[in-house]
């Protein structure tokens, strides 16, 4: 008995010291220094890390296993519930990819700690949840297509004054230490080049009591996170339109397997198709908003989608572009033609605008650019001989996904209809029994806006106008109610006649212009798209494409948030 007293009292005391030593000790202050991106490339023409020599692709199409490493308390994307399931938006996802292929899925446990050296041993094929997309992970790992956008969101007191971000950044505001907000912040702090005025807490629940307490003015956090906290005092405070920062959601798989990659790409954006993807965000993210075109479409996604389109996909180039690029201080471009003599005013815009792109890398980069002048189809083989860097004014293609690379869009058209601005007309609907203008040489045209009126069982007839007189057959000699066409062929007239002519809101087709890049050339794909986003997030993207962008209709293109520089380069320009 006397034993076990004495081993309590050591005990009892042992706790104490840990408390009094806990007391004494000073209280940690954060540091919110902003992430730097760590270069990849190597002296030897190649990244630093180590490339796999076999896709995860391969070793799913002989297992017939697909295996996915997640969080199990990540809710809503996943969760590992009382009931001993695993459930979420990220694992109905894979679920919905898994049985678009024909293959088994299994799901392992992984941390944010450990989950990269599961990837790097083969033993997991892929990463959901863990890890939304900052640019800092590129360089340890490689990321699909974005299928959900969440965001660090701020919030206020209901009767708070303040209604944007800028007014809000010399006040108190409060986030949790430890958590991804503090990456969020530090960007924040960056793109305003000043101190924000910091407060931290232990839990959000009590970071959100200081708000409601008045202590702080703002509180920063996952939005979703936010939205829980505050569910019974929802009157109580609101969040805030502007984001601190956006957070893609995408698979992470490992660095420089782009069979994986690009088989998971093309997936995602055929669930998107399918508009399986919108239903899951429905049910999982009712109260978000999910605009039309949020996932971007590439050409021949098809209506079947199996591992095996990429088995043995996995190569590696001869040399890499960066570190040429660097030493020989020239980028060689194709698919910019020299003669712009013949061509369609929207067409020698389009190729002014393909010229004016690549001469912006190329300013930013701080290299001349080379034009290797080329067919379209020509420029894509002297890509994959290495004859050229980069080929301007391509349409991302899946047919093309095994040869060659493409880089984000930097111009968005489409099918879209034209009415005289007074018009009550607003889509097909308003079309029944009326006249459909469309241009001579868009063989495909007539067919497409014929779809869409069989689609509401809506009878039309059509007109055909040469592209220099749509306007006025649509507004002097009234021989159509509205023009369907592409949006090349449309903006020059709603420019020159701004007040007599608008666009309907809908988009009929969406398409796109990428750069294209060589095959599994990780690095210079990340330096390209991290320079057009930024050339979006300044504003210059903006002014490039005027010629094919409405004043109401700014382009929306993803930036991955993170620092404006990579491998040494400033991507934010002299």
């Amino acid at each position: 008995m006397k034993t076990s007293i004495c081993h309590a009292c050591l005990l009892v005391l042992f706790f104490a010291v840990l408390a009094w030593a806990g007391a004494q000790a000073p209280t940690p202050i954060p540091t919110l220094a902003a992430p730097t991106l760590v270069p990849v490339i190597s002296d030897d023409d190649g990244p630093s890390n180590t490339l796999p020599s076999e896709s995860a692709v391969d070793e799913i199409i002989a297992t017939g296993l697909f295996k996915v490493g997640v969080l199990y308390n990540e809710a809503p994307y996943s969760e590992y519930t009382l009931q001993g399931e695993l459930r979420g938006f990220d694992i109905d996802l894979m679920r919905l990819i898994a049985e678009k292929w024909g293959e088994e899925i299994e799901f392992l446990q992984v941390t944010r700690e450990n989950a990269h050296d599961q990837l790097n041993r083969g033993l997991i094929h892929a990463v959901v949840a863990a890890f939304p997309r900052y640019r800092d992970l590129d360089a340890q790992l490689e990321f699909s297509q974005t299928y959900y956008e969440g965001r660090q969101a701020m919030m206020v007191r209901a009767d708070s004054v303040y209604g944007t971000l800028s007014e809000l950044s010399s006040q108190p505001i409060g986030y949790v230490i430890g958590t991804r907000t503090e990456k969020a912040l530090s960007l924040w702090g960056a793109r305003l080049d000043a101190s924000l005025n910091l407060k931290y807490y232990l839990t959000l629940d009590r970071a959100f009591s200081a708000l409601t307490r008045g202590e702080i003015e703002g509180l920063v956090a996952e939005e979703q996170k936010l939205l829980n906290v505050s569910g019974d005092y929802a009157d109580r405070v609101r969040i805030l339109a502007e984001a601190v920062a956006r957070e893609p959601r995408a698979v992470a798989v490992r660095r420089g397997d782009i069979a994986m990659r690009q088989l998971l790409s093309q997936s995602i954006q055929s669930l998107a198709k399918d508009n399986a993807l919108q239903t899951l965000r429905r049910e999982y993210f009712p109260e978000a908003e999910y605009p039309e075109g949020a996932v971007p479409l590439w050409d021949g996604i098809g209506e079947s989608l199996s591992p095996a389109q990429y088995a043995g996909a996995l190569r590696h180039p001869a040399r890499y572009i960066v570190p040429q690029m660097q030493r020989s201080g020239v980028l060689r471009v194709g698919g910019v033609a020299d003669d712009q003599s013949g061509l369609s005013s929207s067409r020698a815009q389009l190729t002014a605008l393909n010229r004016a792109v690549v001469n912006e890398l190329g300013r930013r980069w701080a290299v001349s650019v080379e034009i290797v002048s080329s067919g379209v189809d020509e420029a894509r083989q002297l890509l994959a001989n290495g004859g050229v860097d980069i080929v301007a004014g391509l349409t991302p293609d899946w047919r093309l996904a095994t040869a060659l690379d493409f880089s984000v869009p930097y111009l968005l058209h489409g099918d879209r209809l034209m009415v005289p601005a007074r018009s009550q007309i607003g889509g097909f609907n308003d079309l029944r029994g009326r006249i459909i203008g469309v241009i001579t040489g868009d063989a495909g045209a007539r067919d497409r806006a014929q779809a869409w009126a069989d689609s509401i069982n809506a009878s039309v007839r059509f007109f055909q106008t040469r592209a220099d007189g749509a306007a006025l057959n649509l507004l002097e000699f009234n021989n159509a109610n509205a023009i369907y066409a592409d949006s090349l062929q449309l903006i020059p007239h709603l420019q020159a006649s701004p007040s007599a002519l608008r666009l309907t809101e809908r988009w009929y087709s969406r398409s796109y212009f990428s750069l294209g890049l060589p095959y599994n050339d990780l690095d210079f794909r990340l330096l390209v798209d991290y320079t057009l986003q930024e050339l979006a997030r300044d504003g210059t993207l903006w002014d490039l494409s005027a010629p094919f962008i409405l004043s109401d209709e700014p382009p929306k293109f993803e930036i991955i948030p993170g620092a404006a520089a990579f491998a040494g380069i400033n991507l934010a320009g002299p």
